[in-house]
């Protein structure tokens, strides 16, 4: 099985105030997890190393390390902004809460559309090279 996690992190330039988000799929597009994070007034720079990283003690890290865990194999792939649309969802609707981590088991409304885009094109199964 093939997983697939998309991450990425946004600052709103009126406010200032940033987002991360990301979502875990296996290879058909199937919704493993999803999470967003408000970070409030930080640069672009650690709002994309947020969306990354976390932190080791991060209960979103520990929770996709254990996902990985019962993968034999696995690997980083950078994939082009286009075929990131539900990441790209998940943190902005970070930026409308205060909430500082969100983790959703089952994907939330607002981007189910997006999902349905992505399973029709098999995008996730694309691999591009930097």
């Amino acid at each position: 099985m093939c997983v697939f996690l998309n991450t990425d992190g946004v600052v709103y330039s009126m406010s200032g105030f940033a987002a991360s988000g990301g979502v875990t799929r296996k290879s058909k597009g199937k919704w493993i997890l999803g999470y967003n994070r408000f970070l409030g007034k930080c640069s672009v720079a650690v709002a994309e190393l947020e969306s990354k990283l976390g932190g080791p003690k991060n209960s979103l890290i520990r929770r996709i390390q254990q996902i990985l865990a019962f993968e034999e194999k696995w690997s980083l792939i950078y994939v082009p902004r286009e075929t990131n649309r539900a990441a790209d969802a998940l943190e902005k609707m970070a930026l409308l809460s205060d909430e500082s981590l969100h983790m959703f088991e089952d994907p939330p409304l607002e981007i189910t559309e997006i999902l349905k885009d992505d399973s029709s094109f098999d995008n996730l199964s694309m691999i591009y090279t930097m």
